[in-house]
């Protein structure tokens, strides 16, 4: 592992500059110059001022419905004192409850002008890690299908504790062990019962986004945190554009917060290996199990399918065009090995975790073959094209 001593990484910061961007609320935020920035919450207090660009850029959220990216440049220093200030949910509720009513961080920046999602991201110079110590437990009962109201094979499930939530003081000692600089602290839920904790590492490069979660993968290996990956939130690390609630509680004296003293962490990008599958979860396993024995049987759910009388060619389906015609948000259009890529929000972005509505779904369309569509969520990670079709045209 390389790493840098952070005098020399990033520019240190002063604290004696007039406010260069302030957010009301109200109005898009103004920069007074592209390439120094600082951010103020409506109704609290300046989050941090830094008067040189630093090589550190970030983004800020006034709530979890926020959109907007609040561009952020900076040291290390600078960002520390930041996340050492105790915040409050925004007056009102505007992100719903008082916990996503919190200013958020999210490690990545964002295009000029963009809203917050992973086509706008031009690089991750954070590692966030959420140690939410969950897992989901399916309840029993199903979430309706949009087409006949009859229950689908999407399980409503419950987020519990795990046997053996990850402790502060595990990913304190194996930060401190492979060297590197850090700031963590006890999130809004944690309780003693369950222990929720967050960690923030900076990065000694950007990492582009298309790079961004076989590095995140290879961060944990780096680090020594592969062990405790049981408490990890995964997905929540994979999404470069995923915000991350400032230090905050309903009960501000129960934060707890930790450091690590040491250097940014550098990434090798030219050695990423490839990204494992994630796990299933037994129930979307059965699913699977199930669908491969009626393919074995010879039932194919395609044959089903018919336009005027003749079979559907579903190698030349459009899904970007199928989602849009639903009022589902689908995102640019970028080159993906010999065909297209595209993210899209997901059509039942309502059953993920606070129903929030991203670009979670991947489109891919190669000439030639059936076009993919894929839900990052993990409570999605067994739907496919069949699912899909389904719930935009119903079954047969």
């Amino acid at each position: 592992m390389t790493v840098f001593p952070l005098s020399s990484h990033v520019a240190e910061g002063r604290n004696d500059d007039p406010m260069l961007l302030e957010h009301t609320g109200q109005d898009e935020p103004k920069p007074a110059n592209p390439r120094q920035y600082s951010t103020r919450f409506q109704n609290q207090p300046e989050f941090c001022r830094e008067s040189t660009p630093g090589r550190l850029q970030c983004s800020f959220f006034a709530h979890a419905r926020d959109n907007r990216p609040r561009p952020w440049a900076g040291s290390w220093e600078a960002l520390k004192t930041g996340l050492g200030r105790v915040f409050n949910p925004q007056a009102g509720n505007p992100g719903g409850t008082p916990k996503q009513s919190m200013p958020a961080i999210c490690a990545a920046s964002f295009a000029q002008g963009s809203t917050r999602g992973r086509d706008a991201v031009q690089g991750v110079s954070l590692l966030i890690l959420d140690f939410d110590n969950a897992r989901e437990e399916a309840t029993g009962t199903f979430y309706p299908s949009p087409s006949t109201g009859e229950p689908s094979n999407r399980p409503r499930t419950v987020k519990v504790c795990i046997d053996a939530p990850v402790t502060p003081g595990e990913v304190h000692a194996v930060l401190s062990l492979a060297g590197v600089a850090s700031v963590g602290w006890t999130t809004w839920s944690c309780t003693p019962e369950h222990p929720k904790h967050r960690w923030i590492v900076p990065l000694a490069q950007p990492v582009p986004v298309d790079l961004w979660e076989r590095a995140a993968t290879m961060a944990l290996s780096i680090l020594g945190l592969d062990p405790l990956r049981r408490g990890l939130d995964v997905p929540v690390l994979h999404n470069a554009a995923a915000l991350a609630f400032l230090p905050g509680s309903p009960d501000p004296d129960s934060i707890q917060r930790f450091e690590t003293l040491g250097a940014a962490l550098d990434i090798p990008l030219d050695e990423l290996p490839p990204l494992p599958a994630p796990p299933l979860a037994p129930w979307q396993a059965e699913v699977i199990a199930e669908r491969q024995a009626e393919r074995a049987k010879g039932e194919h759910w395609f044959q089903s399918y018919r336009v005027g009388g003749r079979p559907v060619e579903f190698q030349t389906l459009d899904l970007a065009s199928i989602l849009e015609a639903h009022g589902v948000m689908v995102g640019p259009v970028r080159p993906f090995k010999s065909g297209t890529k595209r993210r899209a929000h997901c059509p039942w972005a309502g059953e993920h975790t606070k129903g929030l509505d991203d670009d979670s779904v991947v489109l891919i369309q190669t000439p030639g073959t059936w076009p993919s569509f894929k839900c990052s969520h993990s409570g999605h990670r067994h739907l496919g094209l069949r699912d899909l079709i389904e719930w935009a045209w119903g079954t047969p």
